[in-house]
């Protein structure tokens, strides 16, 4: 990636906390850097660099996958992660504050590029093409921050003084949204459909404008707290069904994928890049520093199991650190038949002759996801990685959204089909329906980084939890404290 100095790039280095331990061969500004297709790119691709650090990737996954009933974290594991765990998270927590700061970086570099790409005399393609990935990660982080936090500052300008951050107010729920989908709708009709891993396109937005509406449209059908200002579920839901239907019905390059397995496979790079994988964070096994390789598999993969052996499929592993435990709740509230317990949770491992070397033993030795495994890896280098948008997500949204419709039932009972379980009982009322939807979506993106989303659009934060670990929840609920530090400085 081409090297970029500017304030702005200083800047975003500042308030990182991240280095990458560069040094400027010539020093760039913004006079003479943008001046070419070439430098854009690279903005662009700076901007998508953002969310490699590992003060984003790591918050991205810690947060969600321990606010939920899907696992636990280990003991004594840094960063405040615990405090997802029992929702007593207050705003000096570290993974907030990392991934508040990130966003906020993110949001910086994407309106440069919108900026200085808006003011050029590049070809209409290349222009068009630059501010509307820009206008999805500004819409990505806008949408990852309202989510966590509720009422946030909205960054639509670019800053390239630190005292531009100074006295930042946090605008409503409802004007994050309105940008948000202003944003998106300008992103879809900017883009074209075009596959480039790691990259969004048409389909990438698209996806994510249904995910804003069924947000929207969830949360005011189940009176979640924040969204009262929404005019109509019913407007919403319709909204959001139009939208995935675009992708479902609208175009060929991203599909449905019939092997369940083949999803998470990263052994080459054509399976990497996958049929359903509509936008992910690319990281690969050979990257020199971590964010470019990633180490996730390492944070299911439990503390005791042994540091080389084989799953039942003879994919081998390595070590792990155990960060993130698995409810032994959840995982038994899999259907016994159901392919995504039987090939995607892992209850044994195996030497190279197959014999058994490894089962969970209690406490924080648990099941673990078998959707982050790297048969190649190289090390502690893996080219796992988040899964952000997938199209099985969006069938899932459009089946939501739908309803108990013909569409609706086709949609769910595709993915049900493929689980090897029985269609969904015919006949069942709107609500009921939508129920099923999001507890089908609990077991299909199980430990992907969307079940406490789920549970806070649906008002179950307090139902699920509560309901079975018996815990006395606290704080944060349906949305964190915004960072004391930030708090602090726009004061």
């Amino acid at each position: 990636m081409r090297k970029i100095y500017t304030l702005l790039i200083l800047f975003g280095f500042l308030v990182s906390s991240c280095s990458l331990d560069q040094e400027p061969t010539t020093f760039l500004t913004d006079d003479n850097f943008y001046q070419t297709t070439d430098d854009m790119n690279a903005a662009v691709l700076h901007a998508y660099q953002t969310m490699t650090f590992l003060d984003y990737l790591r918050p991205y996954m810690n947060i969600p996958t321990t606010a939920s009933e899907e696992a636990f974290p280990k003991e004594g594991e840094g960063l405040n992660i615990d405090q997802f765990d029992e929702f007593n998270v207050d705003d000096r927590n570290q993974n907030l504050e990392q991934f508040f700061r990130l966003s906020y970086v993110g949001l910086n570099r994407a309106n440069t590029v919108i900026e200085k790409t808006r003011n050029s005399d590049f070809d209409d393609s290349d222009k068009s093409k630059f501010i509307g990935e820009a206008l999805f990660l500004r819409s990505w982080h806008h949408f990852m921050l309202v989510r966590l936090f509720g009422e946030i500052p909205i960054q639509e300008k670019a800053i390239d003084q630190l005292s531009e951050v100074f006295g930042a107010k946090n605008a409503s729920i409802e004007e994050v949204y309105t940008v948000l989908i202003r944003d998106l709708k300008e992103a879809i009709s900017l883009l074209e459909i075009e596959r480039s891993g790691g990259r969004a396109d048409k389909v990438a937005a698209q996806s994510l404008l249904a995910k804003v509406y069924l947000t929207m449209a969830s949360a005011k059908d189940y009176l979640s707290p924040g969204y009262d200002w929404v005019s109509s579920a019913t407007t919403y839901y319709n909204l959001a069904s139009e939208m995935a239907s675009f992708v479902i019905n609208g175009q060929a390059e991203y599909t449905f994928d019939d092997d369940l397995q083949h999803i998470f496979d990263v052994s080459t790079p054509e399976a990497f890049n996958g049929p359903e994988h509509i936008f992910f964070i690319p990281q690969d096994r050979n990257g020199l520093v971590e964010g470019e390789f990633s180490k996730l598999s390492r944070f299911f993969i439990p503390a005791n199991a042994p540091t080389t052996s084989f799953t039942k499929d003879n994919i081998k592993l390595h070590g792990g650190f155990g960060v993130y435990v698995a409810e032994l709740s959840f995982i038994n509230s899999f259907d016994l038949n159901d392919k995504r317990k039987k090939d995607l949770i892992i209850e044994e491992l195996f030497d190279e002759n197959g014999n058994q070397l490894w089962v969970p033993s209690g406490g924080e030795s648990q099941p673990f996801t078998g959707k982050y495994l790297d048969p190649n890896f190289i090390g502690d280098n893996t080219s796992t990685h988040p899964y952000l948008l997938r199209y099985t997500d969006v069938l899932l949204m459009y089946a939501e959204a739908q309803g108990p419709t013909m569409n609706g039932y086709e949609a769910i009972n595709r993915v049900r089909a493929r689980a090897e379980l029985l269609p969904l009982t015919p006949g069942l009322s709107e609500r009921d329906f939508r129920e099923k939807v999001v507890e089908e979506r609990a077991f299909e993106l199980a430990y992907e980084g969307h079940r406490l989303y789920d549970l806070r659009r649906t008002n179950k934060i307090e139902a699920v939890l509560n309901g079975i670990y018996g815990k006395t929840l606290s704080t944060g609920l349906y949305f964190f404290p915004i960072p004391a530090i930030e708090k602090e400085l726009n004061d």
